[in-house]
């Protein structure tokens, strides 16, 4: 489809698109749409023009996200914004003002000068197309590249398109006819100044903020005869070279990166509020405001927005959900908010509408929903070999098991998928431990778990279980198997008998609603455990990697146990990864044949789990739940509410149990835009990314504080947009 889409809108500098309106003379626009890119996968990754030269290599993601949101924040509070994703190999895609030059309901797409930004057009292409645009290719032989070549004056009646650097002057031809719209070509001298938008910016009001030295005579004239003394605002070298001339106007708003106190000034005389959002990571590259945005036309977009407004009123999420009921079994009983995208600690529904996301896929996402370098690994190796099984050997599960044990100091490791895998490993491992180095005959190997455990929903796991509800109907169970209290080393010691091989054990217990054990309970079983020769077993699959404020909750009792189960934060959320981590006596047991996995290990769940680990320490994420835990934790235990019987947690990891049910507190926290989920009933655990910041940690548990409190109509109408599209997610 794509490649019969290109060839039926190629055009000459003699064609002319006739499946959309042509106008001519004067045309008044109505309020636009904005084009971004996430810069998930920015990097000054190669050089195409001066302000490129000495930051080769030396950008900053985090930065770039953090000051691209704040200019998001600022736009979406003025216009609409639509999205489009950032693709492998294509850094620069978030200066989207270079996507194409659009007018009713036509676009004209990029032609790149530079290849290392042409593997670009298709994917812009595609999305103009699916959003509905006559969608036109101007000649390879005459690049172009969109807004930053090319912009309408505010009235419409003339396109200001400069030439020089990157773009010939021939393209203007192909704009002319497209439109039939009068092209005043206008020649960029300096080499700094490589586009017309770092240099020309029309404003709404009918002025023009320039920097006139970028220009020759011949171009100044041709400005000089359009725009009186009066309309023209010239700026200074500082000025320029901050690209105060690549800014954004909308309206009496002018958005751009830095500003003189003169130049702001002399625009407020002229009636513009100046807002000033930093992009100096961007500046890295030769782009700020202007460069990040490319204006999408009314005409098309008002059809979107009654779209959405027909899917506000339920259609598409409550279609979603009955699809759901009819056609899946029905094994859980999520809240009714449908999710299709996610960033950060925020998700967005099919809605638009954006959530504070307090559960963290029960851990899963510990560095956050989409993190750019667990992606970006994930699409490098994922472009490579994704599965080889374990019948050959791949180049990413060695580099994996490398990292595993310079992190943890355990001597061997075993990759599963899934928790429950690992955990079943574990136990096989046990056992087979048991009888060959522990001497505990055949078959009658003994493990003691603990009450109210959750260890994951295989068949032995359940029949261990004491939940009712997880054995019911699932009988009949393996045996070999003991319960003690959590939190009582004493019943330990009392329940271990010369067939006790291991003790299984979440540090804190999740599932049963963030049950932390007394001070020094975890010391105490793991010496009862070396005294009696049985293994200690912690499984940190929700606990570990950093979501109790240490790499592994164990770490909190000062010791180490004789296996650990890892899982869901292994993978950032991208990919089912486990493992279990012993020493070499007891996962050397294991010998080829004995226990296996098709995709255990696989190089992609490798190369992910790798990633995955360097963002846990690299952002000091187990150090962030420290201190992020400790301030909401004693924020919680301020609260006064009648439902409230209790606050406790460690780290980012706390529930508050009540005499209520908490399914209706979910829900209503659900409707104030932040996502918890209840667990037995009447605790609610609060879980969020590690990477959430501050601001949005305090706004979410305002959110708690006002349910809670009984004030679930306080602000509701501030709470309601601060989770619309409006708001972009903030990523760490």
């Amino acid at each position: 489809m794509l490649q019969a889409m290109q060839t039926s809108n190629n055009i000459n500098a003699n064609a002319r698109v006739t499946s959309k309106p042509i106008l001519s003379g004067t045309h008044t626009f109505g309020r636009p749409a904005l084009l971004m890119c996430v810069p998930k996968l920015y990097e000054v990754s190669y050089v195409i023009n001066p302000w490129m030269k000495d930051n080769l290599g030396n950008s900053s993601r985090r930065r770039a996200l953090q000051q691209w949101e704040d200019l998001y924040e600022v736009l979406s509070g003025l216009t609409d914004i639509h999205l489009v994703e950032p693709i492998a190999g294509s850094p620069d895609m978030v200066f989207t003002a270079n996507a194409g030059l659009a007018r009713d309901g036509v676009v004209a797409i990029s032609s790149f000068y530079h290849p290392e930004r042409q593997g670009e057009e298709p994917h812009f292409r595609e999305w103009f197309h699916k959003a509905g645009y006559a969608v036109v290719d101007l000649p390879r032989e005459t690049p172009f590249e969109g807004e930053g070549d090319a912009l309408f004056s505010a009235d419409g009646s003339i396109l200001w398109a400069g030439h020089g650097t990157r773009t010939l002057e021939a393209s203007h031809v192909a704009l002319r006819r497209l439109w039939d719209v009068e092209v005043v070509s206008l020649r960029l001298m300096d080499p700094r100044f490589y586009h017309l938008d770092t240099c020309f910016a029309p404003l709404e009001d009918g002025s023009l903020l320039y920097y006139p030295p970028a220009f020759d005579e011949e171009s100044l004239k041709k400005i000089e005869a359009v725009y009186t003394a009066e309309k023209r605002i010239a700026v200074g070298e500082e000025d320029a070279l901050a690209f105060a001339c690549n800014a954004v106007n909308l309206g009496k708003t002018i958005v751009l990166n830095c500003i003189s106190a003169d130049l702001k000034q002399e625009l407020r005389e002229r009636g513009f509020e100046v807002i000033q959002v930093r992009l100096d990571e961007f500046l890295k590259a030769g782009g700020a405001a202007k460069c990040l945005v490319m204006k999408l036309t009314p005409e098309i977009h008002a059809k979107s927005e009654a779209r959405d407004a027909a899917v506000q009123g339920g259609g598409v999420e409550t279609k979603l959900i009955a699809m759901e009921e009819e056609y899946g079994a029905h094994n859980y009983h999520p809240l009714d908010v449908v999710i299709d995208r996610a960033q950060g600690a925020w998700v967005t529904d099919v809605n638009g509408r954006r959530y504070l996301d307090f559960l963290a896929a029960y851990s899963a996402v510990n560095q956050g929903h989409c993190h750019p370098e667990i992606l970006a690994a994930m699409v490098e190796q994922a472009q490579k070999v994704t599965l080889t099984s374990r019948a050959f050997r791949n180049d990413q599960l060695p580099l994996l098991l490398r990292d595993l044990h310079e992190l943890t100091g355990f001597e061997m490791a075993l990759p599963m998928n899934s928790g429950a895998e690992a955990v079943e490993t574990a136990l096989k491992a046990a056992r087979k431990w048991g009888e060959a180095v522990k001497g505990v005959e055949a078959n009658r190997t003994e493990i003691i778990v603990c009450s109210n455990n959750f260890h994951g929903r295989t068949i032995s796991i359940v029949g261990f279980s004491t939940d009712e509800q997880y054995r019911a109907g699932f009988g009949p169970f393996p045996a070999g198997f003991r319960h003690v209290p959590f939190g009582d080393a004493e019943a330990l010691r009392r329940a271990i008998t010369p067939e006790t091989v291991a003790f299984l054990v979440e540090p804190i217990q999740g599932e049963a609603g963030v049950i932390v054990p007394p001070d020094g309970y975890l010391r105490a079983v793991a010496e009862i455990c070396k005294a009696n020769n049985v293994l200690l077993i912690a499984d940190e699959i929700q606990s570990g990697l950093g979501r109790t404020g240490k790499l592994f909750a164990y770490m909190h009792d000062g010791i180490t146990p004789d296996v650990v189960i890892a899982g869901k934060a292994l993978s950032g959320g991208f990919y089912p990864v486990s493992v279990v981590m012993s020493s070499r006596e007891v996962l050397g047991v294991f010998r080829p044949g004995d226990h296996g996995s098709t995709f255990g290990g696989n190089p992609l769940a490798c190369a992910v789990a790798r990633a995955a680990l360097r963002v846990i320490v690299d952002e000091k994420l187990a150090e962030r739940s420290a201190e992020l835990g400790a301030y909401a934790l004693a924020r919680l235990q301020r609260m006064r509410s009648e439902t409230v019987r209790e606050i406790r947690g460690r780290g980012l990891w706390l529930a508050i149990e009540l005499n209520v049910p908490a399914r209706p507190i979910c829900e209503a926290l659900r409707d104030r835009g932040v996502l918890c989920k209840e667990t037995h009933e009447t605790v609610i655990r609060i879980a969020p990314p590690l990477v959430i910041l501050c601001e949005d940690l305090d706004w979410g548990l305002e959110q708690i504080e006002f349910v809670l409190a009984g004030d679930s109509e306080k602000l509701a109408d501030d709470a309601l947009l601060r989770s619309e599209e409006g708001v972009f997610s903030r990523v760490a």
